[in-house]
């Protein structure tokens, strides 16, 4: 089979998946995200393992289980910070399996995926849930498509030599468009720190996608996994979607706040 046709296959079921689980919300939202992110964190700490970056599964595991529990009971998520930092500190004060870089990257780790993926939790059974997939999805599928057509200038070549300036601001420009027809459809307040905040959402989804594909050369790999035939791991699908989700959640209590 073909690498593009394992990408639009596996690309289709994982859209029926992703809608499935957008419509269903509740407990099978939860459920997803406590598995990508168990899923992610895998594939992360893989990957730095290969630069004598070891980190606390254990910690993280906590911290992602403890997620899952607050979540059930409406616990704010923030305490599980405080309990993951301080089992690495434990750790790195009592072994010597963890030094201060990898008790570091540990508490990285947690906050960069974990912890942010969770916060999807609150858009549950709301426009905003949706919102954050077209963001990420729109941006990267035009920056791609326009910068394969008009793209003459890199926009980080050491980083990522097939991206380029014309496709960065293509897809922030068409994401921006899409998201504008969504929220007249849905009935966002359009105003202009919407717009602003939608603008640096899809900004962010590109440094997202960058610095993922730094670490992958940093760490030299290819791809974070092979879960998704054609496409990687979960965090080559996802790796925009992460620094997306802030902006959205700002967004979306700005919106309920006024």
């Amino acid at each position: 089979m073909s690498d593009l046709k394992q990408r639009v296959i596996t690309g289709i079921i994982g859209l029926i998946l992703l809608f499935s689980i957008i419509y269903l919300g509740g407990l099978y939202l939860k459920v997803a995200i406590f598995i990508i992110s168990v899923i992610g964190v895998l594939e992360f700490s893989k990957a730095l393992k290969n630069i004598n970056l070891n980190i606390n599964l254990f910690s993280i595991l906590i911290g992602i289980i403890l997620l899952l529990v607050f979540n059930l009971y409406n616990i704010s998520s923030d305490f599980s910070i405080i309990i993951v930092l301080m089992i690495s500190l434990l750790f790195m004060l009592f072994t010597n399996s963890y030094d201060f870089s990898s008790t570091a990257a540990t508490i990285l780790t947690y906050i960069y995926i974990p912890y942010t993926f969770n916060l999807l939790n609150i858009f549950s059974k709301t426009p905003y849930l949706l919102l954050v997939f077209i963001i990420a999805f729109a941006t990267d599928t035009f920056a791609y498509f326009i910068g394969s057509m008009f793209g003459k200038h890199k926009l980080i070549e050491k980083v990522s030599p097939n991206k380029s300036v014309e496709g960065a601001i293509g897809g922030t420009l068409v994401a921006v468009l899409l998201t504008l027809i969504y929220f007249w459809y849905v009935k966002i307040p359009i105003t202009v720190l919407s717009i602003l905040l939608v603008f640096i959402a899809s900004i962010a989804g590109q440094i997202g996608d960058l610095t993922a594909s730094k670490v992958k050369r940093i760490t030299g790999i290819k791809d974070y996994g092979k879960l998704l035939p054609g496409h990687g791991g979960i965090l080559d699908r996802f790796d925009s979607t992460i620094l997306v989700i802030p902006f959205v959640y700002i967004l979306y209590f700005f919106i309920n706040l006024y």
